[in-house]
């Protein structure tokens, strides 16, 4: 019996999150030795003696199911992807969709009016009370583009899912009377859930079902200079209750998921919300970013909330590192991981956030659109989204430590096993995985990750 090997790389030549990487991503990426680079299969032995890092993995004990990996399609990358000719479009979000010839992503979020990555002037879906329109969406491209990728993954026999995030509701709704900063007037919830409920049904009126939607990205945060509002737990929590209402009224099954902030302050919000019993009946999942705190945060509240989903919904990771930090969002009970921001311009375009991005997994050449450079990162992602089928479940594993190698692994639908390992360290490393009376053993090159998977014996 063989495993299949693939591996990725750091650039031994520009660091990860290094702006280089906007500057000359071609001369980054030629110190990229490995980008899901198939190996030669490896035998799977009875144990040996050998003492090195052991990794044991037991199939029979299972965790979460797998929502699905993925990144934004907010409309900074939509801009950028617009520019292209419709065949170099087609090709990138295959790239990303595609099971086969891309790496299989498959859940994807989109902002409910501008978020903070636009080229656009700021706006919401009802600017003025009573005019709702989802109209600029459609002038932007973003129906357009979210249309394309739905058909490509269905196409592919990868079926994607879309959620949404709201950056604020209409500034008339607000204390503020702007989209910048300032809190909800209490006087306005049922508004802003109907505002919510009329989105949802918008994009379903153009074939684009809404899987999931955020109440509020960061609640607690009001940004000094783009689209944001603070919502206290208890507003959200009536949020949440007039939403189910206007969602179970028309028939719309989109599901709510609550949070969608830091690990970090997690406990300051979310029982205030989950501990009201109809709340608590009317949310799906709990959504995290990662700017603040530890992922095990998520197994803390998986612990007390355990018919919750935990998921994070927000945050870009790089290098070896970064693969690390999603194999502990996914060891910590996540169901899902979704970078954000996928592509912007060498001139770190279009966006209008506080502070400057760091590099996306695209990065377009702004003089000839149709050329672009694939970062590192893509492919960190695709050592997990490209081998997970639908349906596969985290399965038990020991974790490892970041001087030798890191790990977590997953059960497939088919039976096969998926294990990806982590070499962060700036030595080779051998190890050796085993499972079911079998062992795998290997070496993985410094800052590189691995993915070994094989069918499992019983």
């Amino acid at each position: 019996m063989n495993a299949e090997v693939y591996f990725s790389s750091e650039s031994t030549n520009t660091a990860p999150k290094d702006a280089d990487w906007y500057i000359d991503p071609a001369f980054a990426m030629e110190g990229v030795q490995h980008k899901l680079s198939k190996q030669e299969d490896i035998t799977l032995t009875k144990p040996s003696d050998e003492e090195v890092t052991t990794i044991h993995i037991d199939p029979a004990i299972e965790y979460q199911t797998m929502l699905g990996i993925g990144t934004s399609l907010e409309e900074s990358t939509i801009y950028n992807l617009s520019l292209m000719s419709p065949e170099k479009r087609d090709e990138v979000l295959r790239k990303l969709i595609d099971p086969v010839n891309g790496i299989g992503m498959s859940t994807f979020r989109i902002t409910f009016g501008t978020s903070d990555f636009t080229g656009q002037e700021f706006y919401t879906y009802e600017d003025i009370p009573g005019e709702f329109s989802i109209q600029k969406d459609i002038e932007n491209n973003i129906v357009a583009t979210v249309q394309e990728a739905i058909t490509i993954g269905e196409e592919t026999g990868n079926p994607i899912k879309i959620y949404a995030s709201s950056w604020s509701a209409p500034a008339w709704m607000k204390n503020s009377n702007s989209l910048i900063g300032g809190f909800l007037k209490l006087e306005h919830i049922n508004d802003l859930a109907e505002y919510y409920r009329k989105a949802v049904q918008e994009y379903e009126k153009l074939d684009i079902p809404i899987y999931a939607m955020t109440i509020q990205n960061e609640p607690l945060y009001a940004a000094p200079d783009y689209p944001s509002m603070r919502l206290l737990p208890e507003d959200e929590r009536d949020i949440i209750l007039a939403l189910k209402k206007e969602f179970e009224t028309h028939g719309i099954t989109t599901k709510l998921w609550t949070f969608d902030h830091n690990f970090g302050q997690a406990w300051t919000y979310i029982p205030k919300i989950l501990d009201d019993p109809e709340a608590n009946a009317a949310i799906d999942s709990i959504a995290f970013h990662d700017y603040s705190g530890e992922p095990t945060i998520m197994t803390q509240v998986h612990d007390k909330y355990p018919d919750k989903n935990v998921l994070v919904t927000e945050r870009t990771v790089w290098g070896t590192m970064g693969a690390d930090r999603i194999a502990q969002y996914i060891r910590n009970w996540a169901t899902s991981y979704n970078a954000w921001v996928t592509m912007l311009d060498q001139n770190i375009a279009p966006e209008q956030w506080t502070g400057t991005p760091d590099p996306t997994m695209f990065i377009q050449n702004p003089i000839d659109r149709d050329t672009y450079w694939i970062t590192p990162e893509y492919y960190f992602i695709a050592q997990f989204s490209k081998f997970l089928q639908d349906g596969a479940k985290r399965i038990e594993s020991d974790y490892g430590s970041a001087e030798t190698v890191t790990n977590v692994s997953f059960l497939n639908p088919d039976g096969t096993i998926v294990s990806v390992v982590i070499n962060q360290s700036d030595t080779d490393q051998t190890f050796k995985i085993l499972s079911e009376e079998y062992e795998l053993l290997a070496t993985i090159p410094a800052k590189t990750v691995g993915t070994y998977t094989w069918a499992k014996v019983n």
